[in-house]
């Protein structure tokens, strides 16, 4: 499994969409597991959803992240955890324990695309979530 960070210095990159370096991890099933920089030179959003497939990239954890390139990444099959902040190591070891979703680690002001959604189905459907 392949997991790309967009990432800026130690952290995770604010905004996906303008962030220029990934940090990809792959485990071999062990706990060993690979490490490689990568940097990105995309210009539309095509163009960045077919060079992270192209590095059969599984999962991707990253800052804010525009719809349509959010949308590109998924129809291609890669899971996208966005609006994430944090230090990476951080992020990288919530993820591995499934505590990505916790407030520490949204970005300031996000309620989460995915998590709204749902809480505006619930609505509708009449189940009140608080």
């Amino acid at each position: 499994m392949k997991i790309a960070l967009s990432v800026w210095k130690d952290y995770i990159s604010t905004v996906f969409d303008t962030a220029d370096q990934l940090l990809v991890l792959e485990s071999d099933g062990t706990n060993e597991r690979k490490k490689a920089a990568v940097k990105m030179n995309a210009a539309d959003v095509a163009k960045w959803a077919s060079q992270i497939k192209e590095k059969q990239i599984d999962v991707l954890i990253c800052g804010a992240i525009s719809r349509p390139l959010e949308a590109s990444l998924t129809s291609l099959g890669i899971k996208v955890h966005a609006f994430v902040r944090g230090p990476v190591e951080e992020v990288l070891a919530a993820y591995q324990n499934g505590d990505l979703d916790q407030a520490a680690f949204a970005l300031p002001g996000c309620q989460r695309r995915c998590c709204a959604r749902n809480r505006r189905q619930n609505r509708r459907r009449g189940n009140i979530i608080s």
